[in-house]
């Protein structure tokens, strides 16, 4: 969900055309980032 996405723009450089679909954990936190 782009609302409660941290807009770090780290989606776009990624993904310029937005292709992927964020999976937004429980409680909406952003994109659930592996490693960071």
């Amino acid at each position: 969900n782009a609302a409660n996405c941290v807009h770090c723009k780290t989606c776009d450089i990624a993904d310029p055309y937005q292709i992927i679909d964020w999976v937004v954990p429980e409680g909406g936190g952003g994109p659930n980032y592996e490693g960071m």
